[in-house]
């Protein structure tokens, strides 16, 4: 090849690729520091698409929790207390060993052990709707990651089809301007 070759001298879309390679490189690097999130998000997708369901069937959830509830060591010393107190009046008033007295400390009993069990439910609850608004924040800024990777891509489609429309025509637009100054340099115009 020779020094004056038009395709080794005269190389136009050089800057065109090197342009393209560095739109690339800044792409890829943001799309990278993108990427965390929108997988954060993703990861997201089926925990909550899990938790609805569950919600879905609340009688189901309910019984699994349920499973789980043991009386907390303050309802067991409430209803001791309860119990002592309650056997204490019977025994003050003469009834000690009576069904009346016995149901009544058993009745007190009953409505201790169902406040637990019920604070124990709302508590679950509490913390289960918790989890999910987590999930949800996740979910949502990983969705709008999402979101900007995707526009992040559209637009750099369209600098890549803008560089290589240039490439492309990059020898072309050169003759042509060399054409023009020739032509000028003649005295002549287009």
């Amino acid at each position: 090849m020779s020094f004056w070759d038009p395709f080794n001298v005269f190389d136009p879309g050089k800057g065109y690729r090197a342009a393209g390679k560095e739109i690339k490189k800044g792409y890829e690097q943001g799309q990278g520091y993108l990427d965390p999130y929108n997988q954060a998000g993703r990861g997201q997708i089926n925990k909550l698409t899990g938790a609805q369901d569950r919600l879905m069937d609340p009688a189901a959830l309910q019984n699994e929790w349920a499973k789980g509830y043991e009386t907390s060591p303050y309802a067991k010393q409430l209803q001791e207390q309860a119990k002592s107190s309650g056997m204490d009046a019977a025994s003050s008033q003469g009834l000690l060993g009576s069904s009346s007295a016995i149901n009544a400390a058993q009745q007190g009993s009953s409505n201790i052990m169902n406040a637990d069990r019920q604070n124990y439910m709302n508590d679950l609850m509490t913390k289960y709707m918790g989890g999910i608004g987590i999930g949800q924040n996740m979910f949502n800024q990983g969705a709008g990651t999402a979101n900007q990777m995707s526009q992040n891509a559209n637009q750099f489609g369209q600098n890549m089809a803008g560089v290589k429309f240039g490439e492309n025509n990059a020898m072309m637009n050169q003759l042509m301007n060399m054409f023009k100054m020739y032509q000028a340099s003649q005295g002549g115009g287009m």
